[in-house]
């Protein structure tokens, strides 16, 4: 008896869980992809344009290829790009050429035939990636965002802003640089933003089908696009190996550490500088406390520390695997977590999971998901004296009673991925 021939996708991912909860989404899509799709991997240049980051990721993409991932070629920028990238020490750059000239961007990809190419990054490489190679193969296609590639409210786009220039006026060593960092974000965000949607949209608008992992993703690209786009709801949870992990932590975590912990990654628009200004106050009231952040610190973030006095007070771990930090923000009496982007965030989640409250800014995808939740406490953007008062609320009433959402699990989530995937490939049959 024939067995029925898999369908073959061309999927375009960067799924390194070194890049943060989008690398570790698309890995774990791929991984259920591949059971039931003959699958092949395109990797998008972003990759490439981190070396430490591709050394990093060259384990794991082997990982992925033992599980029956195949590798379908890959994108590349001219040489001339990259070494802009490295003299303004910013992948920002790189990424605002790729958009600006689209044609530069070089494709190498293997000759076979796919029904269907999925994308699975809100970011440029991948969506552009997806869009030209749906065309070349004329495939259907669908792109999955995880983040919103632009944002449709005016006072969103102000408050990023703001946050990326507190950011380079934090770490500026001089009056100069933060006029040449100011200056440089003032023209990304206007010329070069308003570019960036216009081609965001028409590329966007070209795809069979626009998935978003949470419903805060459209809400956040603004009207036009809540009835244009499908949302999970939400397409991000804990998986079983996760959830395991984090009961183990749990039986084992007694009394909670005399600490916070910053929930986010290191960046301007993860709201760290103003976690590190509200924890100064938060210190003032609790002197002994001290503040942990995980990953790998840049230099100039422990001199942000020194200037507001607290760098005797901030403890940053380096790079620490996914069970030893789930240990880390059970054992946190609180969380801070003014983040400025974010779909559906895993940090919150987790904290949740592991008993730990969490104060964070309402943003849509954080008010949708976690306002009203025992345990979570929401203050608007850019209001560092409520954030401040809320920890120190918390702080001083020492038990807090805490409860995750109720979400659907990773098995759930995929499998309507997989069915909508199975829809878009019937429509070349």
């Amino acid at each position: 008896m024939d067995v029925e021939k898999k369908p073959s996708i061309l999927v375009v991912a960067n799924p390194s869980p070194l890049t943060g909860g989008g690398g570790l989404r698309a890995a774990r899509s791929l991984k259920e992809y591949v059971k039931f799709f003959d699958t092949h991997l395109f990797i998008p240049w972003g990759l490439w344009s981190d070396k430490r980051l591709l050394q990093a990721s060259l384990g794991f993409l082997t990982e992925l290829r033992s599980t029956g991932v195949k590798l379908g070629g890959y994108s590349n920028l001219p040489r001339i790009f990259y070494r802009l990238g490295e003299i303004a020490n910013s992948k920002g750059v790189l990424e605002n050429l790729a958009i600006m000239i689209p044609g530069s961007v070089q494709l190498k990809v293997n000759t076979a035939q796919y029904e269907a190419v999925i994308s699975l990054h809100e970011v440029w490489d991948t969506v552009h990636s997806g869009g030209v190679l749906a065309e070349y193969f004329n495939a259907r296609s669908m792109v999955l965002l995880q983040l919103p590639p632009f944002y449709g409210s005016r006072k969103r786009v102000s408050n990023i802003l703001k946050a990326l220039l507190l950011w380079r006026k934090s770490i500026s060593s001089s009056r100069l640089e933060e006029v040449v960092f100011e200056s440089e974000a003032l023209v990304r965000h206007s010329l070069i933003g308003y570019l960036r949607r216009s081609r965001f949209e028409k590329l966007l608008r070209k795809y069979n089908l626009v998935l978003c992992v949470s419903k805060a993703i459209p809400v956040e690209m603004g009207n036009e696009w809540l009835n244009r786009v499908k949302s999970l709801d939400p397409g991000v949870s804990l998986d079983e190996k996760d959830l395991e992990a984090v009961q183990r932590v749990k039986n084992n975590v007694g009394e909670k550490g005399n600490y916070v912990v910053f929930g986010g990654r290191v960046g301007a628009d993860k709201g760290l500088i103003e976690a590190l200004i509200a924890f100064k106050y938060i210190s003032k009231r609790f002197p002994d406390l001290k503040l942990v952040i995980t990953g790998n610190i840049p230099l100039h973030i422990k001199r942000v520390c020194r200037r507001l006095g607290i760098g005797d007070k901030v403890a940053f771990t380096g790079f620490v695997p996914r069970e030893k930090r789930f240990e880390i923000v059970a054992k946190a009496k609180l969380m801070l977590y003014p983040s400025h982007v974010d779909a559906f965030p895993y940090a919150v989640l987790e904290s949740l999971y592991l008993n730990t409250p969490v104060v964070a800014y309402k943003i849509p995808a954080i008010e949708i998901y976690y306002s009203g939740l025992p345990g979570t406490e929401l203050v608007e953007e850019w209001d560092l004296e409520a954030l401040t008062v809320k920890a120190i609320d918390i702080l001083e009433r020492g038990f807090v009673n805490v409860e995750p959402p109720k979400v659907k699990s990773w098995q759930e989530i995929m499998s309507e991925e997989v069915g909508l995937i199975y829809k878009l490939v019937e429509g070349t049959r």
